[in-house]
């Protein structure tokens, strides 16, 4: 007798006993984590303990397995990917779909959070409803996010405190937005791929590279362009997504789990992530690396200059755009 007679002849025995057929128990699934990133990177902490609190807190029932370095999907190919369900889950950045969800467009620009911790924190929580709408409309669920860690310019021969300073300069960004505010800085943007910085800096194809400090230390950028300045801005927000008809086979007790881990993890991460940028700087610092804080003054400056850039961003985000950009704008 095979399995499947066995398994109607128990139903047919408990129905003859009870009067009743028994609940089916809702299979395990495991879905795979499209991630961009190598597991050796300062976003990786948090994720490994949101899988494993989801995989603890439905005794199993859902575990996402975590595919680092692009293995499964590159960044720009994510929601496409998760939202076709070529990919069941997946991680992207602001930057790489702002071209298609125009509403997040601020999300991915310089200085779309405060640098406070606990203001980033409660943007992140007021935004959730109108994010979990914008990623709706893709047929993808939003889970959570991490920040990027505080932006940075990472220049050859010089520090960036003043507009002045930036004129002329050649500026590695990433993304439409970034782009118009170097501009706005004075500055003319270049887009390199993430890899070929280090490249670019030592052959003086850029001047000047905006990254992060997790990952400026890891591609040892400071090795090529030392004179590190702090922009005590964030920018290019992050977003843990999953495809709608995998989120829907799961039980409406498990789906609370998961959104109430989530949340968990925006604010787990952002004070990992705090930790990370200061190790990440001393770092650098200890390999000669240059670094300077912009003053409260020079924030003033920077933030005046590419202040009218965020009237385009505004307007190219639509009624949903001005919805994230009013709530994102209360923790300014």
């Amino acid at each position: 007798m095979t399995l499947r007679s066995l398994r109607s002849l128990f139903a047919l025995l408990f129905v003859a006993v009870f009067g009743i057929a028994p609940l089916a128990v809702q299979a395990q699934a495991k879905i795979d984590l499209a991630i961009f990133h190598p597991e050796r990177s300062a976003w990786t902490a948090t994720i490994k303990w949101w899988t494993d609190e989801i995989a603890k807190e439905t005794q199993g029932r859902v575990t996402f397995v975590p595919a680092y370095a692009g293995s499964l999907v590159n960044l720009n190919e994510t929601l496409k990917s998760v939202r076709d369900g070529a990919v069941p889950a997946g991680v992207i950045s602001m930057a790489a779909v702002s071209g298609q969800i125009p509403a997040v467009s601020l999300l991915e620009s310089i200085g779309n959070f405060n640098e406070s911790s606990d203001k980033f924190i409660g943007a992140l929580k007021a935004l959730q409803p109108h994010l979990d709408a914008a990623f709706q409309k893709q047929n993808v669920v939003y889970l959570w996010s991490q920040g990027s860690t505080g932006l940075i310019v990472l220049c050859r021969d010089r520090h960036l405190k003043s507009i002045a300073d930036w004129k002329g300069r050649k500026v590695r960004t990433a993304g439409r937005w970034q782009a118009e505010q170097v501009r706005a800085l004075g500055a003319s943007p270049v887009a390199t791929d993430p890899a070929e910085q280090y490249l670019a800096l030592q052959n003086r194809t850029i001047d000047c590279a905006l990254s992060v400090s997790v990952l400026a230390s890891a591609f040892k950028l400071h090795e090529v362009a030392p004179y590190i300045t702090l922009t005590r801005q964030q920018n290019n927000l992050s977003a843990y997504i999953v495809n709608k008809a995998v989120w829907d086979k799961f039980s409406e007790a498990d789906r609370a789990a998961i959104r109430r881990i989530s949340v968990e993890a925006d604010a787990r991460s952002v004070a990992h992530l705090d930790i990370a940028f200061k190790d990440a700087n001393t770092l650098m610092e200890s390999q000669k690396g240059n670094l300077y804080r912009l003053t409260d003054a020079e924030v003033a400056e920077f933030r005046k200059a590419i202040d009218p850039v965020y009237g385009k961003i505004e307007a190219a985000g639509g009624d949903a755009g001005k919805q994230i950009f009013e709530t994102a704008r209360k923790f300014w």
